[in-house]
């Protein structure tokens, strides 16, 4: 009779000699399950010594090139871990393709190590794309242009939708289902899924068209009329939009709302380097007076106005002449207080070296109220910083509102005890 031997491969040689030894050398029978669970434990600790001595020999030379190399590309994909979640799928792949040699004896436990192999590399592959996508954001972040929040906000959106497949892909591997079949329950469900991911799918069109219109971007100082919001953009994401307001709190508003509702953007404004004083001082219209005779000597002692009430002077007098009863001041022409403190407030906006001359300086009455009537001063200043810019303001309208007692004006403001004792 002729012996069959059957041929043993090495890991079943090597599997039957590691029983031997344990049994010969420790008196251990080491039962099917028992030497499962150890195998599992022996090659999950392999793929740990694998994965270290890969990062071991890469990760010195990758730090040597961020050093050596200035490309933001390869920076980035170093800061972000990219090139660890490409190790991580060498032993993983490793894994996949050893599993059937290693586990081909014990089907179940071939079937649940496969899957958790498979699991696992599904979330590794996920984790590489998503450190890729905040790659390509953080490059386009350098950059700071109206681009970056395209590229964030879809960056994002992608997120989510990788988020979301990857959830399916787990489901099929863990259940065995049909794709088929997910895609049925899918198509019954795609109401449920836009509700959602509904916000998402708004902040998506809304990061686009701040992009494609320029609206706003990281950095800007901008003021939202929804909610009376002013600040500094600080992070534009596909769902919210950061605002840091000038006491240092944050404020965070939907990405949608910078496409929906009235924004200001006032970095124009600063690029230009000037800013604009719009501002009025109200005055009781009972102090405004013609001016006679005495009023207009102390007016031609003023530098700014000397010229103005000198030729001025004479060209009423010329008038004057023709003028019956011109005596009389409502008669023929003559100058009133607020009008040459009007020439005066021009005159001394044209004389200062901090507002813009470039620009126009306006000096307007507006329409007499119950609150008096206000002169509006509308002028540049040749810095938009915000501290210099009050600086000016400040100093401007300090002066006016102390120069205008020499016009024998009266500034309109809430009666005070003060005033009433001095009735």
């Amino acid at each position: 009779m002729k012996l069959q031997v059957q041929d043993k491969s090495f890991y079943e040689e090597f599997s039957d000699g590691v029983k031997f030894f344990f049994n010969q050398q420790f008196k251990i029978d080491l039962s099917e399950n028992l030497f499962t669970f150890l195998e599992i434990v022996a090659w999950i600790a392999i793929l740990f010594v694998i994965d270290f001595i890969l990062r071991a020999i890469i990760f010195p030379i990758l730090k040597k090139m961020t050093k050596i190399t200035q490309n933001d590309w390869f920076n980035f994909l170093y800061k972000n871990k990219v090139f660890t979640s490409a190790i991580h799928l060498i032993p993983i792949s490793f894994a996949l393709s050893m599993n059937i040699l290693l586990f081909k004896d014990d089907g179940s436990v071939f079937h649940t190590v496969q899957k958790i192999t498979q699991l696992i590399t599904l979330i590794v592959f996920t984790q590489l794309i998503f450190r890729f996508i905040n790659t390509i954001i953080d490059v386009y972040n350098e950059e700071n242009s109206y681009t970056t929040i395209g590229v964030r906000t879809f960056g994002q959106m992608l997120k989510f939708i990788i988020t979301f497949f990857s959830i399916l892909s787990g489901i099929m591997i863990l259940f065995t289902v049909d794709q088929n079949t997910i895609i049925t329950v899918l198509g019954a469900l795609t109401a449920a899924v836009l509700l959602i991911f509904r916000d998402a799918i708004f902040g998506f069109v809304s990061g686009l068209q701040i992009s494609y219109s320029k609206i706003v971007k990281v950095g800007d100082w901008i003021t939202i009329s929804k909610g009376d919001i002013e600040g500094i953009v600080k992070e534009i994401n596909i769902n919210l939009v950061k605002i840091e307001k000038f006491d240092k709190s944050i404020a965070t508003v939907p990405t949608v709302d910078l496409v929906s509702s009235q924004v200001t953007n006032h970095m124009p404004m600063m690029e230009t380097g000037t800013r604009q004083i719009k501002r009025s001082i109200s005055f009781n219209v009972n102090s405004f007076k013609f001016c006679d005779e005495e009023m207009l000597n102390q007016f031609e002692k003023i530098t700014l106005i000397n010229q103005y009430i000198l030729s001025k002077r004479e060209e009423i007098n010329l008038y004057n002449q023709n003028v019956t009863n011109s005596e009389i001041d409502i008669n023929g022409r003559n100058l009133t207080n607020i009008g040459v403190f009007r020439i005066y407030v021009e005159n001394y906006l044209k004389s200062l070296k901090t507002i813009s001359q470039n620009d126009s300086i306006i000096v307007k009455q507006l329409p007499v109220s119950p609150l008096g009537m206000p002169l509006e001063i509308g002028c540049f200043t040749t810095t938009s910083s915000n501290l210099e810019f009050e600086r000016i303001q400040s100093d401007i309208f300090d002066h006016l509102l102390t120069a205008c007692r020499k016009f024998e004006l009266e500034i309109m403001q809430s009666i005070s005890l003060s005033d009433i004792k001095n009735l």
